[in-house]
């Protein structure tokens, strides 16, 4: 068995394939109450139709209920094979000078842009800050085209954009006919009020960009979106491949996003169970947690281990994968994150770390 540090969670294909189904994998941040009911019934009725079929290249029906889940016009939302394929497709249409990206977060933000050659600065947010953004100072560093990337909430810290951070970045991107693109892929976790996709309504220099994969709980069938003005999402539609978001996912979604039990459910079981884990975590020896809103947390290794690799290294023996985060910008080795699994699995999660840190 060996655990490595890789690029992104739920890399469970470095086990040994006999073991891999008893691994419980904290390291990617899925909705634990799993698929919604409604939209896995939809989709195993038509999936040998739908496996059998060419996928539909517009995704009519899932731009469709998109857009009323959440009151945004079709024209102004493009679906693509999760979010990380939408990023990569804006940045050949807008073409900016530079991005900007917050350190530390989500890695596909410089590796897009460095895909383009596109020019990087990072912006750090500080620890003992609790990664508040310093807004004065990020607000110097927006210049003439740029592309300015929020997480709300950000990954790994968990950090929401606060509304007169949002409204100083909205300013100061207009002023500089730049972009401000806020990844919400973790806000359905937190519900709509959290959610600044109303702005892109009144404002051509605001895109939201999400996935589905983690709310919704489809990481192996791959969606998301990004909402714009209509002129940037005709343009950056031109960009995508003929069929590259398939058939049981655009099936499966129409329902989920209609499941409104499902995404009650899932809001209020993923708040009251974070709120548990954070508070045993942080009684736990040698484990330092960081306040975060959603279904991870980021925490920190401290005396008894070195790394979040010996850690995990000793986490191994009780088949349990943690996020080992020291290749975020602006964290080191010590750093780790986990997700906000069942009831059943973090008790697990727990009692492993009891016994692993408190010797």
């Amino acid at each position: 068995m060996t655990s490595l540090q890789s690029r992104h969670g739920g890399e469970i294909f470095h086990f040994a394939e006999s073991i891999r189904d008893s691994m419980l994998d904290f390291s990617i941040n899925i909705n634990p109450l799993g698929l919604s009911p409604v939209g896995k019934s939809h989709m195993l009725t038509h999936l040998e139709t739908d496996i059998l079929r060419y996928p539909d290249t517009e995704c009519k029906d899932l731009l469709n209920a998109l857009s009323l889940r959440y009151q945004i016009d079709s024209s102004c939302i493009l679906v693509g094979n999760g979010a990380t394929e939408l990023m990569y497709a804006l940045l050949p249409v807008i073409q900016p000078k530079k991005v900007l990206i917050p350190a530390p977060s989500f890695s596909e933000y410089r590796f897009s842009a460095e895909a383009y050659g596109t020019p990087i600065e990072e912006l750090p947010l500080e620890v003992n800050q609790q990664f508040q953004i310093p807004i004065e100072i990020w607000r110097g560093k927006i210049e003439q085209n740029s592309l300015v990337y929020v997480g709300n909430p950000n990954n790994p810290d968990g950090h929401i954009l606060l509304p007169y951070e949002f409204e100083t970045l909205l300013q100061r991107v207009n002023e500089t006919n730049s972009y401000l693109v806020i990844d919400e892929s973790f806000v359905d976790f937190l519900g709509d009020a959290y959610s600044y996709r109303q702005a892109c309504k009144k404002n051509s220099h605001l895109i939201i960009i999400s996935s589905l994969t983690k709310f919704f709980a489809v990481p192996g069938l791959r969606v998301g979106y990004v909402i714009a003005s209509s002129e940037l999402i005709k343009n950056v539609r031109k960009l995508m491949i003929p069929w590259h978001v398939n058939g049981p996912v655009q099936r499966y979604m129409v329902s989920a996003l209609a499941d409104r039990t499902y995404i009650e459910n899932s809001i209020k079981f993923c708040i009251k169970e974070r709120r548990r884990l954070t508070q045993e975590l942080s009684k736990i020896e040698n484990i330092k947690v960081y306040p975060g809103s959603v279904n991870f947390i980021l925490c920190q290794i401290q005396n008894k281990y070195k790394t979040a690799k010996e850690l995990q290294d000793k986490l191994d023996d009780y088949h349990i994968i943690i996020r080992q985060c020291g290749n975020y910008k602006g964290l080191d080795e010590t750093y780790f994150r986990v997700a906000v699994r069942n009831t059943s699995e973090n008790n697990q999660l727990i009692d492993a770390l009891r016994k692993v840190c408190n010797k």
